[in-house]
């Protein structure tokens, strides 16, 4: 899937989940291309059930119908590009990361992402197996220039600080690479819109 028009209004839905959603001059504004043209795509998003709208006077609100099944195909797709795109030591260390395997989501997030020089590696992993994940993670810092810092977390707990609205789940949100659970990642937002 190219990185089209539509393809950047359904990632900028996905990963910025306010309510009552986005009006059609911000969406436009945030992600650089014309009123006219997110206009267009927000319809046939609407039309196809992808987006919902809802108005409030005379202002119409655009957010991801993640109960809809396509929607949530096509975000998960989104974020399998986002993975593949990695480079340099965020993808080295994705690499090593991903191959834990007891947790139902592991999100890569802060300045490993951003800076080159960066001070550590920052893991949100959904997991059951907490001890399983700290160990896994010490192991990899063991062999890795930087150390691996683990946020462990349930997916009850990820819901929750969503709703919450906690600025590190925000953000873990809004700029997170999913390494594993592109599913689990879409339905905490599901779950976690207030």
């Amino acid at each position: 899937m190219k990185d089209n028009n539509e393809s950047r209004i359904l990632r900028f839905l996905l990963r910025n989940n306010a309510r009552p959603g986005f009006n059609i001059n911000s969406i436009a504004r945030n992600i650089g291309i014309s009123v006219g043209s997110a206009f267009k795509i927000l319809k046939e998003l609407e039309k196809s059930g992808m987006a919902s709208v809802e108005r409030l006077g005379n202002a119409c609100f655009y957010s991801l119908n993640l109960a809809n099944e396509e929607a949530a195909k096509r975000c998960e797709l989104l974020l399998l590009e986002e993975k593949r795109d990695l480079t340099g030591h965020a993808k080295i260390y994705a690499e090593d990361i991903q191959k834990f395997e007891n947790a139902e989501l592991i999100v890569m997030f802060g300045s490993v992402l951003r800076k080159k020089d960066f001070n550590d590696v920052d893991i949100l992993f959904v997991t059951d197996k907490a001890r399983e994940a700290s160990s896994f993670c010490l192991e990899i810092s063991k062999v890795r220039a930087k150390p691996v810092v683990p946020m462990l977390l349930k997916k009850t707990d990820a819901v929750r600080e969503l709703r919450e609205r906690k600025e590190v789940m925000q953000t873990i949100i809004r700029e997170g690479i999913v390494l594993r659970g592109e599913q689990v990642f879409i339905e905490i937002i599901k779950n976690g819109r207030v």
